[in-house]
């Protein structure tokens, strides 16, 4: 199977902002509790790695539902929003630190100085909110931990760690699944009137 281009930015995003759109991602780890309490759960459903970086999801699970919280089938909202106070955070081996409530100021269309840590989307119930980050772009040598911290809920500075080589080495395995060239449409007159199109 051919693998994906590092080079290729994701349709849509440049790559410091999201996951390549067409690249099926290297699973790296998945369903590891990364905190609990008598109150709440946080765990780390699932990380896969690409080609600029790699993306991970977090549920953080309630004990007992939120009565003030969202009734009803989650709804979307961003990672960061009114979860009292809950914080996510990458560490990579060679000191660099980034936290889901660190906003980084450069303007979207520039490549930043740095990695970052992006918030995608999230949903929310009364019980359970899941959250998908991208971080960008892979690892350096060593170890990479992902932690968080919930005081509002009991929840201590917790942390998770993951080969920083096996991020890598998933995200070498990282398979695109078609050129990301569009497909160009040709028109070729026919007698008659008619149009024959034709893809190239």
């Amino acid at each position: 199977m051919e693998t994906a281009d590092p080079a290729r930015a994701p349709e849509g995003a440049p790559p410091w902002l999201a996951r390549p759109v067409a690249v099926l991602g290297g699973v790296v780890a998945g369903q590891l509790l990364l905190a609990r309490s008598d109150r709440a759960a946080v765990i780390l459903t699932s990380l896969l790695a690409y080609p600029t970086g790699f993306e991970f999801e977090i549920s953080a699970i309630l004990r007992v539902a939120d009565p003030d919280g969202h009734a009803g089938p989650p709804r979307p909202r961003t990672p960061v929003e009114g979860v009292g106070g809950l914080q996510v955070m990458v560490r990579f081996a060679d000191g660099t630190s980034l936290s889901s409530l660190h906003r980084d100021p450069s303007p979207v269309d520039r490549e930043p100085a740095g990695p970052l840590l992006v918030p995608v989307v999230a949903s929310s119930d009364q019980q359970r909110h899941d959250a998908r980050f991208w971080v960008w772009p892979l690892p350096p040598e060593g170890p990479v931990t992902v932690e968080c911290a919930w005081p509002a809920r009991d929840v201590a500075h917790s942390r998770v760690e993951v080969s920083g080589a096996l991020i890598r080495q998933a995200a070498a395995g990282a398979v695109e699944l078609w050129p990301a060239t569009p497909i160009q449409v040709s028109v070729r007159q026919q007698g008659s009137g008619g149009a024959e199109v034709a893809a190239e």
